[in-house]
Parts: C-alpha cells; structure tokens; sequence
C-alpha cells in the first residue's frame, strides 16, 4: 500500500504517533527521548507557523483549511509536551499556550515568528542540544531518489509536479515540488520538517520513524533540488567551483539549509566574482541548494576542513576583538574554544602533515600567551595573524593529493597494463588451440571473453554503488578500498615478475589450457577464457576505484583519470591491431619487469593513502612521527602506522626479488632428477 491516503488519515496517524510517545516507559535513555521529543515539537510549531501565514494575512483569515491545519499542528504540539520533564514540559506549554493565542487573536505572522524562535531557542537551552539534528555523513542524492521513488512519487510524481498515480483522489493535492516560483522562499529545513512529521490533513504521513537521519535528509535534498533544472545546476556547479568562499558555503549543509532559495541567491549575489547576471546566478543558486550532497562538494575533504578552520578562525578574531575590550578572561576562554574546534580535524592534519599541526599548537600557544593587559595590541595582532596562516597550512595539507599529469600516467598504467595481459592470455589461448588441431573451439574462448568483459562491467557499477551508497561510513570504505587494491597490486607486480622469463610463462599457458582440451564441453574452454580475462577486468575495476578515491573529486582530476583510460585503449586497440595483422610480438622479460616495477609503485602508494584514509575515519590510530617527511603524492604520510604499512611492503618486495632471482633458480638446480 502507498504511503498516500485520505485527508484525515495523517490526523489519525499523528494522534497515535502522540499518544504512544505519550505513554512510553521512561529508560536509561530518556535524554534521548526527550530530546527527540522536544526535536519534534520544534518541527510541529514550525510547520505550524508556515501554515498560519498561508492561512492569514494582515489579521485576516484568507483560507479556512489553512488555519485548520495550524491548530492541529499545535494541538499535536501540546500533547507531545506532555511526554518531556517538568521543567523542559512547563517551557515548552508557556510558549506553545501564547501561538494558540496569537492564531485566536489572528496576530501578525512576524510575532507568530517571534514566539517561535523563542519556543525553540528556550527548548534547545532546556534540553541541551540543537534541535535542528543534521547528519553526521553528506546527504546523498542517489539515495534520495531511490527513496523519493519509493515513498513520494506516488503521489508527487516522479518528477515532483504533484501529477503522481494517487494525486486525482486526493484532497487537498499533493504539492507541485517543482514550482520555483512557489517554493523560491521555502528552505531545505522547513522541508526536512514536513518529511519529519508530516502535513496535517493531508495525505502526506511522517517519516522520522520510518527512515533514519540521514535518509531523510537525503529524500528533502533530492526534493528540494527537483525546483531546479538539471542544467542550471551544471552551469551553477562552473560558477560556484570557480569561487572558493561559495563552495565553502554550498558545501555547509548547515548553513545552506536554513535559507530559502532567495536568500540563498542574495548570498550568492555578494560572493560571486564580479557582477554575476540573472541567468548565472540563477544557476548558481540552483547548483548551491544540492551542493552539500555527496555526490557534488559534501564529500570534499578539504571543504570541510576550511568549514572546521573558518569556525576556528572566527573564534580567534572574537578573542583578540575581546582582548582588545579588555575582557580578558573571555578572550581566553574563547581561545580555547577556537583550538577545541580546530581539534575537529587535527588527528587528520596529524595523519597527512604532522609539522603543519605542531605549527597550528605553536601558534595557539602563542596566541593565548598575548591575551593579557600586559600584552600589546600589534602583538595580539600579529599572534592572531599567525593562528589564521597556521591553520591555513593545515587545511593545505589536507586538500594536497596527486598531480594532475600523476593521475593521468597512472591510469594509462593500470589500464595497458591489465589489457595487454588479457590480450597476451587470449592470444596464448587461441595459439594452442591451432598448435593442438582444435582451431574450431576458439569461439569457446570469445565466448569466455565477452562474458568476463560483462561481468567486468557488471563490478564496476557494483563497486560504484557501493561506493556512493555508503555515506555514513565512506572514509572507511574509501580506505579499506585502498587497501585491498595495494594488496592485490603488489600481488599482481610479483607474479609478472615470477613470469618474467618466457619458459614460465608458456608453462603457465600450457597448464591452464591442457586440462580444458580434454574437455569436450563447450564452457569448459570458456571458463580458462573467462577466469583469466576476468580476473584483470577485476583487477581494473578495482585499481580505479582507488585511483579515482586518491584525487580531490575535482573535474580536472576525473578528466585526468578519464584521458589516462582512453588514451590506454586507444594504446591497447593499436597493439591488437598490430598483433593481428603484422604478428608483433611483444619482449616479455622488458614488458614484465617494467610494468611490475610501475605497479608496485603504485601499491605503496595506495597502501600509504589507504591507511591515511582510515585513520581520518577513526579506524585506525595515527601516532605521529617528526622525523618523516610527507610526501602526498607516494601516499607517505609522518605516523607510524602508514610507516609500518610501506615498510612490510618494501621488505615483502625484497624477499619476492630473492626468491624469483637467487632462491627458486639454486633450489632448482640442486633438485634431484626423478
């Protein structure tokens, strides 16, 4: 059944939502509860509030059903009050009792705004929390569609013009999402709100007890965002981009969020290079309301850094501003409150560049040791100045990843290098099969590799999915990607060179073929073929995903990735033909041993980046040490543990050479002859 009914089931549903959490047994959580209840009635008075101005203006009632709706919402309001301490209850019912009155009194809606701000301020103070929760990964618009899909669009539509299966039989209809016009002064929160608690005397029912946090916020981003041509926002994300104070502000889902559409532009309009026009900063308005989703700027590592490093640097200023009024205790207190923040990403800074936090520490401790009378202003001044640059430099070394040309070679790398061994293996295959008399059989080899190419591709959307799909722990599975693929690279780079001369190689070919030959069966052949072009279709897949996690998500990253791809195929289609018509022959030992020694450069790299990346996620410890250097782009980073992590690659590397080269060839000669 869709979640869409008659007026007056949402009334019904609201009443039991209430009366449950009404009579809900008191637990070693009650905090909790009581801030999700408390969170509630805030959403409740809020929605409220928006109604009354629908249904007044100027002290006159202009739609009945409108002021309906306000008084159930503060109905509603009043009985979840019930459910909370009597402190917390008494200061949540005085304010509640004076927006009953301002509707009866049908007073101005700036005053019923006014009680509201107060209704939430005293609450959140009363509770000791925000009651405006945001989620703790970015929002993701992927999952908001699927959930929008599922939930809304039965009555909304799918493309939100309030056209859905369901709209017909409702009364009142369900709300055209994509009216700019209408909706142009409604913010993000106000619509996470209603995807909260619902409509009053609509078909639309509330969702904080059947999605969590974060979904619900990914459903009102990708609803918000249906206002909104599709192109607009790619015109808007060139604009934004280009401006780094607006990308740090589109990026803020906590700052984007409680502003409409209008004052959003009005931001804009002040922060954009020059004097944007109409069209440019309409589209940038439309690309910052989406912005802070995962899949545009709330994923950027750096952006949230200089979000954390803003925050900070605004403290600093209120301290030296409170130094400077000679309020000195508070100046120190607010200090400290500005290094507290910058904790928020010093164990990453510590993790990437341990020098650029100990001069962030260095330059706090300065800092606070100029807020006294005996200090002098153009010192406080210059101690302020150098606690801006420090964490500058943090956040720095934090945004530094590979080289555009680095990102472009290694693509081409991974992806010659995979195919050229799929072509070798193929290749091979079919040579024995017209060596052996069984030249019919080599569409069974086709057949295996077309299926490895599909199953190939099949991965890369998995792994693609996964990879966006999974918000709330996406360092985690960023790092572990990482990891994995510098596993199996180093893998990878010393069976090339365990292959490195060309008997080993044709005996590899001749075991995997043999076996299959006798076969009569048809998928026989086709498994040899499928198992081994699969196996570096997989091996790609997975060594991009980890390339593509390396970069900054920046277009010109991507781009480098995407042309190093293209020009490797474009390279491997030249080698095939060549193969084919002139019968090249590629010289194994020189192919084998350079790109062994490519991969495993790559592997270290990885291994280091992954383990970095897990150590922001929380996964793993960062011990800092002084003496290494940071080197970004080799995936180096000053801690232990990504030191030990590059070490036991460099020692395995050293043990696989002596064992290729100098063990196996003594142990081979000294085997006795059977």
């Amino acid at each position: 059944m869709p979640y869409c009914a008659k007026r007056g089931v949402r009334l019904g549903i609201v009443l039991f939502l209430s009366l449950a959490a009404e009579s809900a047994p008191t637990s070693l959580s009650a905090q909790t509860d009581e801030i999700a209840v408390a969170r509630r009635i805030a959403d409740v008075a809020a929605i409220a509030v928006v109604e009354y101005g629908l249904g007044v203006v100027d002290g006159r009632i202009v739609r009945e059903e409108e002021l309906h709706e306000t008084r159930l919402f503060l109905v509603e309001a009043q009985r979840l009050a019930a459910g909370l301490a009597p402190g917390t209850r008494d200061v949540a019912r005085s304010h509640l009792d004076r927006l009953i009155a301002g509707v009866e009194a049908l007073s101005a809606e700036a005053a019923m705004q006014e009680v509201l701000a107060e209704l939430r301020a005293d609450l959140a103070a009363a509770v000791g929390a925000d009651l405006d929760a945001y989620p703790s990964a970015a929002p993701s618009l992927v999952r908001g569609e699927s959930l929008f899909g599922r939930y809304c669009a039965e009555c909304h539509g799918a493309a939100g013009a309030g056209d859905g299966p369901a709209a017909p039989s409702l009364d009142p209809p369900p709300t055209d999402l994509s009216d700019r016009r209408m909706l142009g002064s409604v913010s993000l929160l106000a619509m996470l709100r209603k995807v909260n608690v619902g409509v009053a005397g609509t078909a639309m029912p509330a969702f904080d007890d059947r999605l969590d946090l974060l979904d619900r916020w990914s459903v009102a981003l990708y609803a918000a965002g249906l206002r909104h041509r599709s192109e607009d926002v790619g015109r808007g994300a060139r604009a934004v981009e280009g401006c780094r104070a607006c990308a740090t502000l589109a990026s803020d889902l906590a700052r984007t969020a409680p502003l409409s559409d209008d004052a959003l532009a009005l931001l804009l309009g002040g922060m954009l290079h020059g004097e944007p026009d109409s069209t440019t900063l309409a589209a940038a308005t439309a690309y910052a309301r989406v912005a802070a989703a995962r899949e545009h700027l709330g994923a950027r590592r750096e952006l949230a850094a200089g979000r954390v490093a803003a925050r900070a640097s605004a403290l600093v200023d209120r301290a030296a501003a409170s130094a400077a009024a000679g309020a000195f205790d508070e100046a120190t207190q607010l200090a400290l409150d500005a290094y507290l923040t910058f904790e928020e990403i010093e164990s990453a800074v510590r993790a990437r560049d341990a020098v650029a936090a100990r001069e962030v520490e260095q330059a706090f401790l300065r800092f606070r040791g100029v807020l006294t009378p005996a200090a002098t202003a153009a010192g406080r001044d210059a101690a302020r100045d150098e606690a801006h640059v420090a964490m500058r430099g943090a956040v720095d070394a934090l945004s530094e990843r590979a080289s555009v040309a680095a990102l472009f070679g290694q693509s081409v790398v991974i992806l010659v290098r995979e195919g050229l061994e799929a072509i070798l293996i193929v290749g091979a295959l079919s040579a024995f099969l017209v060596r052996a008399g069984a030249a019919a059989r080599k569409a069974d080899v086709a057949l295996g590799v077309v299926a490895a190419g599909l199953a190939s591709l099949a991965t890369a959307a998995l792994l693609v999915t996964a990879l966006r799909a999974a918000t709330a722990h996406q360092e985690a599975l960023e790092g572990l990607t990482m990891v994995v693929a510098a596993l199996v690279l180093f893998w990878v780079s010393y069976w090339l060179v365990s292959k490195i001369e060309v008997r080993k190689w044709q005996e590899f070919v001749r075991a995997r073929m043999s076996m299959a030959l006798r076969s009569r069966r048809s998928w026989a052949l086709a498994g040899v073929a499928f198992l081994a072009v699969y196996r570096e279709g997989f091996e790609t897949v997975l060594f991009y995903a980890a390339l593509v996690t390396s970069t900054d998500g920046s277009a010109g990253a991507l781009a480098a990735v995407a042309g190093g791809a293209g020009v490797g195929a474009l390279a491997l289609a030249l080698i095939y033909h060549a193969m084919q018509r002139w019968g090249v022959r590629l010289p194994l030992r020189p192919f084998f041993g350079v790109t062994s020694a490519l991969l495993y450069c790559m592997a270290f790299s990885f291994a280091g980046q992954g383990v970095a990346a897990l150590q922001v996620a929380g996964l793993i410890p960062a011990t800092p040490l002084a003496w290494l250097p940071a080197v970004p782009a080799l995936g180096i980073f000053p801690t232990f543990q990504t030191f030990v992590t590059q070490l036991t690659l460099a020692l395995a590397l050293g043990g696989a050479l002596a064992w290729v080269f100098w063990l196996e060839p003594r142990t081979a000669a000294v085997k006795p002859v059977s």
